[in-house]
């Protein structure tokens, strides 16, 4: 058994993004993205107007960016291509999400170039982590049985957006299962039970920690995995193969 903790950051809880926020009412949770014009829609949790975005309404939003090509694989947005959408401030730009006129603050709901970044860094800490963890025992994503993902945020997580930024590994969707909150569910177990209690202090010393500080092929790993969703897109054959079709349909409209 073996078991690391990769400093993510709260990106995807709102931390370090402009317009962040959790996954509350009136946060936009999902996002569809016109190729043509660059325009979003969206919607939010609670069908109101939109205050912010949480971690979901990120995931969807740079995976649909990125299909439609309003983002390249470093996070950069399209200038060629000109659009209402998006914004440019000196080496920085920006991306419309909720126009002012439609959003609960009467003010633009955007993403930056900066938070853009942010997101991708907490997103190839985990990929990278989980990679490490493999490669220690002579494996690879494609040799795991099951992947279990913990917490709130899992539940909404769309697998396959999730897979189109690189944030989770391109497996079959059926690998994948939700478990909740397991670490309130494991806080109570072991609080009321003698035989959990002694099940986890069993599981405790099987467990071997990998320090990612300390693990000279970490930062290799991590460099790699800050690109949408990979710089080895050979690594994600499903998301090349999304990205070449949503290329050709969209040039055959032009």
């Amino acid at each position: 058994m073996l078991t690391c903790a990769c400093s993510a950051g709260p990106a995807f809880e709102g931390g370090g993004i402009e317009f962040g926020m959790r996954a509350a009412l009136g946060a936009v949770e999902k996002v569809v993205i016109d190729p043509k014009s660059g325009r979003a829609r969206y919607s939010t949790i609670g069908n109101v107007k939109a205050k912010g975005i949480c971690g979901s309404g990120m995931i969807s939003l740079l995976a649909n960016l990125y299909l439609t090509g309003w983002i390249d694989a470093s996070g950069k947005l399209n200038r060629q291509t000109k659009s209402k959408y998006i914004t440019v401030e000196g080496r920085f730009a920006k991306y419309v999400i909720v126009p002012a006129k439609e959003s609960a603050n009467v003010k633009d709901i955007t993403i930056s170039e900066t938070d853009i970044e942010n997101i991708v860094r907490a997103k190839a800490a985990i990929y990278s982590a989980c990679n490490l963890m493999l490669e220690q025992v002579g494996m690879k994503f494609e040799d795991l049985s099951t992947v279990y993902i913990a917490g709130g945020f899992g539940r909404s997580l769309d697998l396959e957006k999730a897979m189109v930024i690189g944030l989770v590994p391109d497996l079959p969707k059926e690998k994948f299962h939700y478990i909740g909150n397991s670490s309130l569910m494991g806080t109570y177990m072991v609080l009321l039970s003698k035989e959990f209690r002694e099940k986890q202090l069993e599981l405790a010393r099987k467990m071997t920690y990998v320090e990612l500080n300390t693990a000279p092929a970490y930062m290799d790993q991590y460099i790699g995995a800050l690109f949408l969703p990979h710089t080895d897109i050979s690594r994600f054959p499903t998301v090349k193969k999304m990205k070449d079709n949503s290329t050709t349909k969209n040039t055959k409209q032009d």
